[in-house]
């Protein structure tokens, strides 16, 4: 088993180290924010996993995952990577789990580096470990920095669980505000009056009419308590059609989500300079939130399922 990559910034505005470490921190805020955890891990540092395969590289946080809460970051790898090199008997493919804080840890140490080298190996106690090595600029020279994150190598029959759900076409593709303060905002304020859960409903706007490429619709979020409903709707969002076989309905489709989960989710992607935000909503399983990355590095993909009431 082998594997040895390279990630390179190419100047201004191309910060791939930068970039990874904004995702990871992301993942780390949905993991301080699960709603359960179980005693056994009490103690037992957080984790994520890395799937590694010759034409994708992905985290995986499983927080929740019992319930179908699952959140996902897939990079191009002829984005991230200058050199890319992976061998096993798994068909090239490799999966590891590793401490979220150490790899948050490392990358903020490589965030302003030029270059930095990942290597798969074995540490200094013979357990597998993932180095890392890259330069700083000092005052007088340049030094070179070697840190190690420990990684569990995962078995091929546990890896082939680890997998996204497997979820029909929604019915709703709807590009969100370029801000998500606005959404948290309106979270907040439900949060303030102790509710627990949210109304998402989604529908296609009177207006849209003609082609689908100026198609229109509203997202609509409604949240009630013992005393108060509030209720805010955002109105005049563009459709995505991408990847759609189906066009929307002509009716509206609602889901009822955990406020608490909805709210996280959103105040994690904002740590992300995503270049845009795409909500799916299918009806009676999940809402699925897509932060697109710059300059076509990867996205970050959230599942919310559905509560029963």
């Amino acid at each position: 088993m082998k594997f040895k990559a390279v990630i390179e910034n190419e100047g201004a505005g191309s910060n791939s180290q930068l970039m990874v470490l904004h995702v990871l921190q992301a993942l780390q805020r949905l993991e301080r924010a699960s709603e359960r955890k179980p005693a056994e891990r009490r103690g037992i540092p957080a984790t994520l996993v890395m799937k590694f395969s010759p034409d994708s590289f992905a985290f995986c946080h499983r927080g929740g995952a019992d319930e179908g809460s699952q959140t996902w970051s897939h990079f191009q790898i002829g984005r991230l990577f200058r050199e890319y090199r992976i061998e096993s008997k798994r068909n090239n493919r490799i999966d590891l789990e590793a401490p979220i804080a150490n790899l948050v840890h490392v990358f903020s140490s490589c965030a302003s580096s030029d270059r930095t080298t990942l290597r798969l190996a074995n540490g200094r106690d013979n357990r597998p470990i993932l180095g890392f090595g890259f330069s700083l600029t000092g005052n007088v020279a340049d030094h070179r920095v070697e840190q190690e994150v420990p990684v569990r190598v995962i078995a091929e029959q546990e890896a082939e669980t680890i997998r996204e759900p497997d979820l029909p076409e929604p019915e709703y593709q709807i590009e969100l505000p370029p801000s998500l303060q606005r959404l948290r905002n309106v979270l907040d304020k439900m949060r303030a009056v102790t509710a627990q859960h949210v109304l998402v409903e989604a529908t296609q706007d009177k207006l849209a009419t003609g082609s689908s490429s100026s198609a229109r619709a509203s997202l609509r979020m409604v949240a009630e308590s013992e005393l108060v409903t509030i209720a805010s709707t955002f109105p005049s969002l563009a459709l995505v059609m991408e990847g759609k076989k189906n066009e929307s309905p002509g009716r509206p489709v609602r889901l009822f989500l955990s406020l608490r989960r909805l709210a996280e989710v959103l105040a994690a992607f904002q740590q992300v300079a995503a270049e845009a935000h795409i909500v799916c909503v299918l009806e009676d399983r999940a809402l699925v939130l897509y932060a697109l990355l710059p300059q076509n590095m990867g996205s970050l993909i959230s599942y919310v399922p559905v509560v029963t009431l």
